[in-house]
């Protein structure tokens, strides 16, 4: 894992390199010919120019639904189960980052028509749970000509094709419209619980420095209805989707090489969010965090020392990368002692950053669902960390 700083530089030029590629041809990019970028250089480091998060406070909707410019990355995060008629279960992804090149674009006398100081990168995926089939897909394009962007009224998020959307101003409904190579969503999102401001009043630490923090809020409840084309086959679904909004500059600390994330929404009606930030040695971070929010909509934050996470079993990429692949998962204090595991153990993304994200089942003292993230285990070589 390179240490955060000088990288930064060379992994902005690997995206101002992509987005012109992309921009005037296809706003595809084909992962098996690109060199994984390490989470930890996107997210950390302290490139000058950029805002960062010192303070909390309320968020202010519509505004927040829309793009923050003068931060260096953020992202729109959308992961759910959904069911059809016969029973089948899938899970679905979608994410829409974008990632700020440079703080101060400098006047020219003719700018041109692609002139832009971000990329934004899509990731779409799909996991056929009957079947045993997981499909990612992934799009850049940089914020020219409408090629990409992100508005607060109407709201609307995209790339290219892959849309997040509302039809008027920026209330719900929510519309998402996603197809790559055969597999297609398009559904319906309306939230069944207020929306939560994670960490301190909506600001998210992540290490001991300035700035090393998010703005992050959270709906972690959307009801889901609509289609899906997978297989040649046009299904009706209807589920349950998570939301998670998020952006800063540096966001993780010196030492932190990567992170276990979950968003669980349980049976009894709570939902459960945690985040467990790795260092190199393997260790936990002490910012890592959460929270547990109640059937109103209430939120109880949860420190480090709140909640352990054990990892039960290992699933090994073809390459030999090793991912954790079941969990035990315990808040004491809220009575929780869960067995958490994938519905597919190969839901691995493969593209520019190289991640684990997939749909997950609990069980347990409650049952329940949702998604589980982890990141930098495909650079540290899969090591186990210390537990």
């Amino acid at each position: 894992m390179r240490r955060p700083g000088p990288a930064w530089l060379i992994t902005a030029l690997l995206l101002a390199v992509v987005a012109w590629l992309v921009a005037d041809r296809d706003d595809r990019k084909d992962p098996r010919s690109a060199s994984a970028w390490e989470v930890a250089d996107l997210l950390g480091g302290q490139e000058p120019g950029f805002d960062r998060v010192t303070g909390s406070g309320p968020f202010t909707f519509p505004r927040d639904h829309g793009p923050h410019p003068g931060y260096r990355h953020e992202w729109w995060y959308l992961t759910g189960h959904l069911a059809d008629a016969d029973g089948r279960r899938y899970g679905f992804q979608w994410t829409l980052f974008r990632f700020g090149l440079t703080a101060d674009l400098p006047d020219v006398p003719r700018p041109s028509a692609w002139r832009s100081d971000a990329i934004y990168m899509a990731h779409f995926a799909v996991t056929d749970v009957a079947d045993g089939r997981f499909h990612a897909a992934e799009r850049f394009a940089r914020p020219a000509l409408g090629l990409a962007g992100a508005r607060a009224v109407p709201f609307a998020a995209w790339l290219g094709p892959w849309r997040l959307s509302a039809a008027t101003g920026a209330a719900f409904p929510w519309r998402l419209e996603a197809a790559d190579d055969g597999v297609a969503l398009d559904v319906r999102l309306v939230p069944t619980k207020p929306v939560i401001a994670q960490g301190d009043d909506g600001t998210s630490r992540k290490g001991p420095g300035p700035g090393n923090a998010s703005r992050y809020y959270t709906l972690p409840r959307l009801a889901v209805e609509g289609t899906l084309h997978l297989a040649g086959e046009r299904r009706a679904v209807t589920g349950s989707a998570w939301l998670d909004r998020e952006w800063g500059s540096s966001a993780l600390g010196p030492g932190v090489v990567g992170w276990d994330w979950f968003g669980l929404q349980l049976d009894d009606g709570r939902d459960l969010m945690l985040y467990r930030l790795r260092r190199a040695d393997g260790t936990t971070d002490p910012f890592s965090g959460g929270s547990l929010v109640g059937h109103a909509g209430r939120k109880a934050p949860l420190a480090a020392a709140d909640f352990s996470i054990e990892v039960r079993e290992r699933w090994r990429a073809p390459d030999g990368v090793a991912y954790p692949s079941r969990w035990r998962v315990r808040v004491p204090a809220h009575g929780l002692d869960l067995d958490v595991r994938p519905v597919l153990a190969a839901q691995e993304l493969r593209l520019a950053v190289r991640y684990w994200e997939g749909a997950v089942e609990v069980g347990g003292s409650v049952g329940g669902r949702g998604y589980a993230e982890l990141t930098g285990y495909a650079e540290s070589g899969g090591a186990a960390p210390p537990r």
